[in-house]
């Protein structure tokens, strides 16, 4: 397999994604199948503060529709902690 390619990215509006594909995700039980229209996307974006996989095409729509809640952060910085300690994430040594 390939190097350390999820990427972590903030949106406009500052929730956390992950720039990933679907093998990056297998360790959390990813199947590259996006949460929103429930198409396979081998690549897509990992949304901790809805604890979903999106395509390229439905996170765009919820970057340009998502509103950034101060009460998520909490619920957000748990779930990325648990990501990140089991994805490849870009940066991060093994």
């Amino acid at each position: 397999k390939g190097g350390f390619i999820v990427t972590k990215i903030r949106t406009d509006i500052g929730y956390i994604a992950y720039r990933a594909t679907a093998d990056e995700l297998a360790p959390i039980g990813g199947k590259g199948v996006c949460d929103s229209c429930n198409r396979y996307s081998y690549h897509g974006y990992l949304i901790p503060v809805l604890n979903s996989y999106y395509c390229p095409e439905c996170y765009r729509d919820f970057c340009s529709r998502a509103r950034f809640y101060p009460d998520d952060i909490g619920h957000e910085t748990r779930v990325a902690a648990y990501y990140e300690s089991k994805i490849p994430l870009e940066g991060k040594t093994q």
